[in-house]
C-alpha cells in the first residue's frame, strides 16, 4: 500500500510539473477575420509625460471570440474593444525616479519600489505579435506574422 501511494504520489507531481513548462499552442490563422493591424509609438510634448506605443487590430465582423491579450515588443499588453477595433495600449516605465538614499530609513521611507513588467513568454520578431483570445471557455494563441508600423504621434507640447 505504501508503494502504491508513493508511486501515485510521483505521477502526480510528474504530471504537475511536466505542465508547467509546456508551451501554448499557436494556431497559424486567426479564429476571426482581421483587417490590416498596425501599431503605432508616440511621444507625449510633455515633461515628464512619457512615450510608448498603441497595437490596433480591427476585426472584420462581429463575432463572440474576445481577443484579451497582445504579447508585443516583449511586452504583455491588455486589449480593450472599441467599436470594430481592439487596441492595446503600452507606456514605457519612467527610466530616471530620484531615490533618497540615507542611513536613516525614515528619510528612505518616501522611495518608490521599481515597476516590474510581466515579460512575455514568448520569442518574437520586431513586427511579429501573438494575441490570446477566449471563445466561450476554450482559450487560445494566434500569431499576427507582420504588423504594420505607421508613423509616430508626436502630441504637441504645453503652451508655456
Amino acid at each position: 500500500m505504501k508503494s502504491y501511494l508513493y508511486n501515485l504520489g510521483v505521477i502526480v507531481i510528474t504530471i504537475l510539473f511536466g505542465q508547467c513548462g509546456s508551451t501554448p499552442k499557436i494556431e497559424k490563422t486567426p479564429p476571426v477575420k482581421i483587417a490590416k493591424p498596425y501599431f503605432q509609438k508616440w511621444y507625449s510634448g510633455v515633461a515628464q509625460g512619457g512615450s510608448g506605443f498603441t497595437v490596433y487590430i480591427p476585426v472584420e465582423e462581429e463575432t463572440k471570440i474576445v481577443l484579451q491579450t497582445a504579447y508585443f515588443k516583449e511586452r504583455k499588453i491588455a486589449l480593450q474593444k472599441e467599436g470594430t477595433i481592439y487596441v492595446g495600449r503600452y507606456t514605457y516605465p519612467e527610466t530616471r525616479k530620484d531615490l533618497i538614499m540615507s542611513d536613516d530609513p525614515k528619510k528612505e521611507f518616501g522611495n518608490q519600489l521599481p515597476v516590474i513588467e510581466e515579460k512575455s513568454p514568448f520569442t518574437l520578431k520586431y513586427n511579429e505579435c501573438i494575441v490570446s483570445y477566449k471563445d466561450g471557455n476554450k482559450e487560445g494563441f494566434f500569431k499576427i506574422n507582420n504588423l504594420e508600423e505607421k508613423d509616430f504621434i508626436a502630441y504637441p507640447s504645453a503652451k508655456q
